[in-house]
């Protein structure tokens, strides 16, 4: 039999820009976990040094930090319906998911995958039609549809299949075990596969369904083709993986430049005997220019790497303002709101969420049979003066995307100075 799990050359090429950012996303431990693909071993550092550093070693997590802040900025106002919904669509969409989640809450989780991976997906099902059931939708994150196969009839893609790996739990008596399963669904039907105790795939269930179509909504945040993407925050990932290994190496040299170390010239452990340090304590050698003396670090290092610390931090704050107010805009503090809302990848990022979101809502009405779906919108505005910081402004004009004299209008609008 064919092994079900195995994934396609174009989820594999995804899933290996996506190790990165998910770390990430998972902080500290998940960062530890990768041990030396994240944080290396150096070529003279012992086993029992490099454990020691790697337990030391904690991620000042900008990434997710940025993620949040995105999503934030994304969804600062809740999705406004039309009047031209259906009430049972409107009923819907305050438990989308048949698990509590509103629209909002279900499309916020949606977009943070999707801005992690570049890509992730809705699944609209519709089980038990025939015994009073409703479309619901279901997130599949980025990593779990492993191979997708579409045809282009009339230039358009459309989907044939697709796999989804699945970790259902299952329970014996007190214990619980997370098993892992492959879905395959097509425009006909579904089956589901389960992986036994010796590796092997068993087809376990199966069944139809009568949409004869695949109800699965991709959300973008940097497409490259059809059901592809790249993470749109990887450069992002990549500055703070660069500050995760030189703070452990930081941190290292710190730990062992606080300590001083004692060094001895003429000095014969045979003779002299064997070194003791303390209170109530004499050294002596048997050499008359013997002496003792401590050997500490003058620290230059350690402040050359507090210097690209420092510059690798004003580097993410300034990709995080890129993104946020685009290209280069013109000077005049009005103009550089305004061409900032136009410009901004951020303003993007919402407008694919409503697009997704308003398709997903297609899927349910055509479950039901519904022609008039109405559609939502997702509001999205430029923070205003009000919401940015000084060294925001700066960030904006170290970055290029102000000149001086807007930087010391926005300054002086703050209530701050800025030297001339």
């Amino acid at each position: 039999m064919m092994d079900p799990s195995t994934a396609s050359v174009s989820y594999q090429q995804m899933a290996e820009k996506w190790e990165l950012p998910l770390a990430l996303m998972g902080g500290t431990p998940a960062m530890l976990s990768h041990e030396a693909r994240f944080l290396p071993r150096h070529p003279a550092e012992n086993e029992r040094v490099y454990r020691e550093r790697v337990k030391r070693s904690v991620l000042r997590n900008y990434f997710r930090k940025c993620v949040q802040r995105i999503t934030g900025r994304v969804f600062a106002e809740d999705f406004a319906i039309s009047d031209d919904m259906p009430e049972i669509l409107k009923e819907y969409l305050t438990d989308v998911d048949l698990m509590g989640r509103s629209l909002g809450s279900f499309a916020r989780d949606w977009f943070v995958d999707a801005l992690t991976c570049g890509i992730s997906y809705a699944y609209v099902d519709y089980p038990a039609k025939d015994t009073g059931g409703r479309p619901y939708a279901v997130h599949l994150k980025a990593e779990q549809i492993i191979a997708a196969d579409y045809d282009e009839k009339g230039g358009k893609p459309e989907l044939d299949a697709i796999r989804v790996q699945e970790m259902i739990t299952e329970k014996a008596g007190f214990t619980e075990k997370q098993v892992p399963h492959i879905r395959h669904i097509t425009r006909e039907g579904w089956s589901l596969y389960r992986r036994g105790e010796r590796g092997h795939w068993q087809l376990i269930q199966e069944g139809e369904h009568s949409l004869k179509a695949i109800p699965l909504v991709a959300l973008y945040t940097n497409r490259t083709g059809f059901m592809t993407a790249n993470p749109p925050l990887e450069d992002l990932a990549y500055l703070n993986l660069e500050h995760f290994q030189i703070r452990s190496d930081q941190r290292n040299a710190l730990n062992v430049a606080s300590f001083p170390i004692l060094a001895a010239s003429g000095y014969d452990p045979e003779i002299d005997g064997p070194i003791e340090v303390g209170p109530n304590k004499v050294l002596t050698t048997s050499d008359t220019d013997g002496r003792y003396y401590y050997v500490e670090s003058t620290g230059a290092a350690l402040e050359a790497g507090a210097r690209e610390l420092q510059e690798l931090e004003k580097a993410i704050h300034q990709f995080g303002m890129q993104l946020e107010f685009g290209g280069r805009v013109e000077t005049a503090t009005g103009q550089i709101l305004e061409a900032g809302e136009a410009a901004s990848p951020i303003g993007q990022f919402a407008k694919n969420v409503e697009e997704a979101v308003n398709l997903m809502i297609g899927w349910m009405a055509r479950w039901q049979g519904i022609k008039t779906r109405g559609a939502v919108t997702l509001p999205f505005r430029m923070t205003g003066r009000e919401g940015r910081s000084i060294n925001d402004i700066l960030s904006l004009y170290e970055a290029g995307l102000i000149d001086a004299a807007a930087a010391r209008q926005e300054v002086r609008l703050h209530g701050g100075l800025l030297p001339s």
